[in-house]
């Protein structure tokens, strides 16, 4: 059964390159620029990863996965952390709250798929076969035109 990544990432370049690597695997991906849209698709897509960048706007993406762990139905999702640079207080906090996986960039796409298996306990990933793969804009969350503020 194909596995629904969910990639939280401020830069369009690096959301296109990792769709480069990922998309030739049997995963359904999911794309969001900034923290809120990130929360948003965690609720409503249920992805079984999350990779998502440190700096994101709105809500940074350690901020996002502590919210998403207050949530009862998706508090045991898997999540992998991307950051320019290496900051143990973020290391720290993405440790505390159960990350499985932390990555400085640039990361090796070997990393970055040692990384995933790891995450979602597969001792394999699977190559989509006969396929094309996904269109990276096919993969973009539609905008949040109607959130509500309190």
């Amino acid at each position: 059964m194909k596995k629904n990544i969910l990639i939280i990432h401020k830069d369009d370049q690096a959301r296109r390159e990792m769709h480069d690597i990922l998309s030739h695997f049997d995963f359904n991906l999911t794309y969001a620029d900034d923290g809120l849209h990130g929360l948003y698709a965690a609720k409503s897509g249920n992805p079984d990863l999350i990779i998502s960048e440190v700096n994101i706007a709105i809500l940074n993406g350690l901020e996002m996965c502590k919210m998403i762990r207050r949530e009862r139905e998706i508090r045991q999702m898997p999540m992998i952390f991307l950051h320019e640079e290496l900051k143990l207080d973020y290391i720290s906090t993405a440790k505390n709250i159960s990350a499985s996986a932390f990555l400085i960039k640039p990361y090796l796409n070997n990393s970055l798929i040692y990384a995933i298996k790891k995450a979602l306990k597969e001792e394999d990933l699977h190559v989509a076969k006969n396929k094309e793969p996904m269109r990276y804009e096919d993969c973009k969350i539609p905008l949040l035109a109607k959130i509500q503020y309190a």
